[in-house]
């Protein structure tokens, strides 16, 4: 015979795991932080920019010097000593423009709520400008101590659900924070190099409930007219 009790925490034991698999609903104007350092919590827009007016100065990187690491080779032209140097102009810490993590969604006439979908993409980056010399990108990624290789896809997730006020439209956005290095090339002859520029940008993974992201800002994008204004960055949401 089964006991009551026995009965009651098999019962308990069924609302807890179902509650579980519940989402959290969140406000148009809520924001889930994945912070620098590893955790995460959720507060409002206008917290958050507070936080972030008065952490401006903390969030930069320590200085990153202007890294000059010459590859020689073994051959080189007649009178022309040749080198190919990587030179840091910038290293920066800021946060990426909206990177679309679901489809636009309308509350015209009524409510409406928004997840996220499978399928987003974030990658890092390395863009090189013009016409470089062989072994150029590998100078640099060795320079940087990074292979700019990492891609993150975005995956349907029951963790949180937006919901948007009437007569809004709106999308679900991830505003990563980047580390962007500007610098260039410097291939050929060490008395007059040619100088290519190039752009790198690296992310942090970061994990949040059943989804697996970078670090930075995920939080709903919304306006009353359409297209939807970027929230951060320049460019329309369609």
């Amino acid at each position: 015979m089964v006991s009551t009790a026995f009965l009651s925490l098999i019962v308990f034991a069924a609302a807890v795991s179902a509650s579980s698999l519940q989402p959290r609903i969140l406000a148009a104007d809520d924001i889930i932080l994945l912070n620098h350092d590893g955790t995460s919590q959720i507060i409002k827009a206008a917290e958050y920019e507070a936080l972030e007016t008065a952490a401006a100065t903390a969030l930069a990187p320590a200085s990153f010097p202007s890294l000059n690491i010459t590859s020689t080779p073994e051959i080189a032209r007649r009178h022309c000593s040749q080198s190919n140097e990587v030179q840091i102009m910038a290293d920066d810490y800021l946060l990426e423009s909206d990177v679309v993590m679901s489809p636009v969604v309308s509350s015209v006439g009524g409510g409406a709520t928004v997840s996220i979908e499978d399928g987003f993409r974030l990658s890092e980056q390395l863009k090189i400008q013009g016409q470089i010399t062989l072994g150029g990108p590998k100078i640099i990624r060795a320079s940087l101590n990074n292979k700019f290789d990492m891609t993150w896809t975005s995956t349907q997730t029951k963790t949180f659900r937006y919901t948007l006020p009437p007569n809004m439209y709106g999308v679900i956005v991830s505003q990563p924070y980047v580390r962007r290095f500007q610098g260039f090339l410097l291939s050929g002859c060490t008395d007059n190099p040619t100088r290519t520029p190039f752009e790198a940008k690296t992310y942090e993974s970061q994990s949040y409930g059943s989804l697996s992201w970078v670090k930075g800002v995920i939080r709903m994008c919304s306006s009353e007219i359409y297209p939807i204004p970027y929230c951060v960055g320049d460019g329309y949401h369609e």
